[in-house]
């Protein structure tokens, strides 16, 4: 009778495997959700007001140059400041959209891997309801053999 609880074991595996496979998925989706609200909100808030702060602060900058007296013309030193300024604001609007994609690619990568293990719970369960069923299988065979060489019905 040992077949019964092979095949229960089975069904069982393949119900847990599912069900971690769902809420593996889930939890993938869940991490791309984040990463697209990511994206969304450095593309439409942070970069504006980061680029904003910058056209700001070269604004302070070339008032204040004025200020001085000094001629802001090519091959001034008002105008190599001013241009190194731009080209380290250049820097770190480039940095900070990098790390921005960085960043969702990573959450988009880990919810490839989350979506993987809910794969693989799947995968798990199912093998483990393959290996209950050949139990069975495995348990029937032996009865009938029995039962065949002892001539009665042996249940084991």
């Amino acid at each position: 009778m040992s077949f019964i609880g092979n095949i229960a074991a089975a069904q069982t595996a393949k119900t847990l495997g599912k069900y971690n496979q769902s809420v593996a998925y889930q939890e993938a989706a869940y991490e791309r959700k984040k990463a697209a609200i990511r994206e969304k909100v450095y593309n439409q808030i942070e970069r504006p007001r980061f680029v904003d702060q910058q056209e700001q602060q070269y604004a302070s900058f070339f008032v204040n140059a004025l200020g001085t007296g000094a001629e802001y013309r090519e091959g001034t030193t008002p105008f190599f400041v001013g241009l190194k300024n731009r080209s380290n604001q250049m820097l770190d609007l480039a940095l900070s959209d990098y790390n921005n994609q960085v960043t969702v690619n990573d959450m988009i990568n880990q919810s490839l891997l989350i979506q993987s293990r809910g794969t693989g719970e799947r995968l798990k369960g199912d093998l483990t309801a393959r290996a209950e069923y050949m139990k069975a299988g495995a348990s029937l065979l032996s009865m009938g053999y029995q039962s065949q060489d002892q001539g009665r019905l042996v249940i084991t």
